[in-house]
């Protein structure tokens, strides 16, 4: 998308707000930095450029320690959406995802008036109405860069917190512009890197980690499977999700690992998560192939994740899920027969 295109959006993202009176802010259930940051950057938008009072939604939890010391550092309020009554919105807006992922809940008979995304659209459809304004485009790194190109477009200026949020969800899903990155993500992350308060970044960055991270981590040494250049790991019952996806981060800096799958139950719901290395196979497929039509599942490029519903969290039942997840990551990646390692035979 060239700059007149990308101005052209931001100019109808304005006329999908004006006239509007109060603006809410969606995210996926569970935010990460993107979501978070294009969330913020949004708000802002509209609030300078409309004077619209904006809230941020948020229905389920902020969990990583990254992403609480980013709501934390910044001053973020992001309110519990049960705390919130939705008939006080004319105007609601969902970034970071969209309408029919798995991982995402939005309000029962309420379509989203403004849908802001850089993944692969769901496979099925959301049976709501189209939104008035949609941006969609799966070749860009991070949300939080068509926030912020936006903003650049209409003369906003960008104040260090905000600057600094969109800046870290430009950061964390394009791994320093390493990772699916496009012209547009590498344009708006040399334009923040000058707009941010960099002692709340690196706090942000570098935040301290609970118990609970080094246990899974010791799980995880011990469950790691290896097939050649692909990486499996369980760690059976977890505290949340956003531990899978760290642990998957993780094992892809493993020698000569090229894929990873990590996965955890949470309650009765078993997540997870797949990472290639840049400029590998797309996470988006491997995720399908993996999980199939038993759950939901989204990605772009390297990163990918998803969600299947289980009957109980018994341990037989998690183990008959765990082989045929295996079976069919064996199979999609033409490794049936390979010999199994562990660290300790690596």
């Amino acid at each position: 998308m060239d700059a007149h295109a990308v101005a052209a959006q931001a100019t109808s993202l304005l006329r999908a707000l004006e006239g509007k009176r109060r603006l809410l802010v969606l995210t996926h259930t569970n935010p990460d930095p993107d979501s978070i940051g294009s969330a913020l950057g949004l708000r802002h938008l509209a609030r300078e450029k409309l004077g619209m009072e904006t809230d941020l939604a948020l229905t389920g939890r902020i969990m990583r320690a990254e992403n609480k010391a980013m709501v934390s550092e910044l001053g973020i309020e992001m309110i519990p959406i049960t705390e919130l009554n939705l008939d006080d919105y004319d105007c609601l807006a969902l970034v970071d995802t969209q309408p029919g992922f798995g991982h995402t809940d939005l309000p029962e008979g309420r379509a989203m008036d403004i849908v802001i995304d850089h993944h692969v659209p769901p496979e099925t459809p959301s049976g709501l109405s189209a939104p008035s304004f949609s941006d969609i485009r799966t070749d860009i790194g991070a949300t939080s860069s068509m926030v912020a190109s936006y903003m650049m477009e209409l003369g906003i200026e960008i104040p260090a917190d905000v600057g600094t949020a969109l800046l870290y969800g430009v950061k964390t899903d394009t791994a320093d512009l390493s990772r699916n990155v496009s012209d547009l993500d590498e344009k708006v992350y040399y334009h923040l890197i000058g707009r941010v308060d960099r002692r709340k970044l690196h706090a942000i960055t570098q935040p301290d980690l609970p118990l609970e991270y080094f246990q899974a981590l010791r799980d995880a040494l011990n469950n790691i499977r290896v097939f050649g250049p692909v990486v499996l790991c369980s760690l059976g019952k977890v505290m949340n999700a956003e531990i899978v996806a760290e642990v998957a981060d993780l094992f892809l800096r493993l020698d000569s690992t090229r894929t990873v799958y990590c996965g955890g139950l949470v309650a009765n719901t078993y997540h997870i998560s797949v990472r290639t290395e840049p400029n590998g196979r797309d996470a988006y497929y491997l995720i399908r192939a993996a999980v199939g039509d038993e759950g939901s599942f989204g990605g772009h490029g390297s990163i990918a994740g998803g969600s299947i519903q289980l009957p109980d969290d018994g341990q037989r039942t998690l183990k008959r899920l765990e082989r045929r997840l295996e079976r069919n990551i064996l199979q999609s990646q033409g490794l049936e027969g390979m010999p199994l390692s562990g660290l300790g035979d690596t």
